[in-house]
This record gives C-alpha cells, sequence and structure tokens, in this order.
C-alpha cells in the first residue's frame, strides 16, 4: 500500500503546530518526534481509458450508489489479456495485403484478372468492416466489464456482445471468504490472476477473472470485511 509523505507547513503564530520537512512537530517552542509517514490518505485517483486496477478513483461513479458510499477499488481484465485479440486483429488487417504480395511474385495457374476492380473494392470494404467490428467488440467487452469494492458492498457488471448486460452486488458483511488463484508462467510473471469472492448461503459467488495484483485486492477486500466496511 503506497505512502504519502507529511507535507512541509509554514510557521504560524503563537500556540500554532509548525511542522518541519523531517517530520517533527513543534507546539509552543516544544519538539515532539513523529514519523516521517503518515497511513495511505483517502485520495483520488484518475481511471484512465487503459486502466486495469485503481484504488480510490474519484471519477467513477454507477447506478444506485448511495450517497455516502465511496469506491474503494475499480478493476477490470488486466490489459495483458487484450494481446490475443489485438494480434489476430493485426493479422486479419494485414492479410489481404500479404495476399496481394504474393499474387504478384508468384505464378498462379488461376487468376483473378477477370474480376471487375469494383467489385474487389466492395468485398474489401465489407471485409475490414467486419475487422473493424471484431476489434471494437473485443475492446468495449473488456473496457465495460468491470467490477467495483466500495465501503459497504462489492458491484460486480457483466457486459457481453453489445446486447447482453448483468450487473450484480453484495454486501461485504455477506462476504464469507475471498481467495485468488495464480496459475501459469504468464500470469505469475505479469501479476494477474482469478479471484473468487464466495458469499454467504445461495448467493451467487463474484469472480473477478484476470484481476491485476490479486494478492493486494484480495488484501484490500479482506481488511475491508475485518473494519466491517469502514475503509483501509
Amino acid at each position: 500500500m503506497p505512502d504519502v509523505f507529511v507535507a512541509p507547513e509554514k510557521e504560524t503564530q503563537d500556540g500554532e503546530i509548525q511542522q518541519s520537512q523531517t517530520g517533527d512537530v513543534k507546539t509552543d517552542n516544544t519538539p515532539i518526534k513523529t514519523s516521517p509517514k503518515v497511513e495511505l490518505l483517502k485520495q483520488g485517483n484518475h481511471v484512465h481509458i487503459f486502466s486495469s486496477l485503481c484504488q480510490y478513483p474519484d471519477d467513477i461513479t454507477f447506478e444506485n450508489q448511495e450517497n455516502n458510499e465511496k469506491v474503494i477499488l475499480f478493476i477490470r481484465r488486466d490489459f495483458i489479456t487484450n494481446l490475443g485479440w489485438m494480434l489476430m486483429g493485426a493479422i486479419l488487417i494485414v492479410l489481404p495485403i500479404i495476399f496481394l504480395i504474393i499474387q504478384k511474385s508468384v505464378s498462379f495457374s488461376f487468376s483473378f484478372n477477370f474480376i471487375p476492380i469494383n467489385f474487389i473494392i466492395v468485398f474489401l470494404l465489407f471485409y475490414y468492416l467486419i475487422v473493424l467490428t471484431y476489434l471494437y467488440i473485443s475492446f468495449i467487452t473488456w473496457f465495460f466489464n468491470i467490477s467495483l469494492v466500495t465501503d459497504t458492498r462489492i458491484v460486480d457488471v457483466d457486459f457481453s456482445n453489445v446486447i447482453y448486460k448483468n450487473v450484480s452486488s453484495t454486501k461485504l458483511d455477506l462476504i464469507q471468504d475471498v481467495s485468488f488463484s495464480q496459475v501459469g508462467v504468464i500470469r505469475t510473471f505479469f501479476d494477474y490472476g482469478d479471484i473468487l469472492v464466495q458469499t454467504a448461503g445461495t448467493l451467487d459467488n463474484f469472480e473477478f477473472s484476470a484481476a491485476p495484483q490479486p494478492e493486494n485486492v484480495v488484501h484490500i477486500i479482506g481488511d475491508l470485511i475485518g473494519r466491517g466496511g469502514s475503509g483501509v
């Protein structure tokens, strides 16, 4: 958990506190030694378009959020998991170009010269429209599949194929256990894994797939549960 340093304060009038860069606090000219670091402040962070994990985001709100409810964690699948469809999209984009180069350099018994150029243009436009649609759907599926941990509950948003959206939530006091699994060299190297939140009774469990820093996330959620959802 990151630390912040105590900011220096200017000297004020008699009876007020004077604080130096070293963390020494003086009141009425009497030095009192304090630690140069303090507990994590609840300062907001910004969620960027490619963010996968953010603590205390100040620009995230959601439907049915209560007035004093604070978002502690913003979680999305690790960005490294997008490399599969990004690589496939890049291959599909350059595939017609590669095919054209091969046709020009190698003599085929079958030629496409008889096909009208207008038909080829329409085919390529339709082909690239499909490729762009595939890339767009893959991106927004990653972008809108998010999980939020607030100081009172967990909210999970499942978004798939543009037409499917499911929002579920559970209170922190209904959580029985939280654990994570990180199997494989790639997941261990890039530090992401699956987080399982087990709830009480017949309530559905929550699973955060390929979440970044799973050990840290599990620690924060466990700390929230231990403190009764009062924040970390």
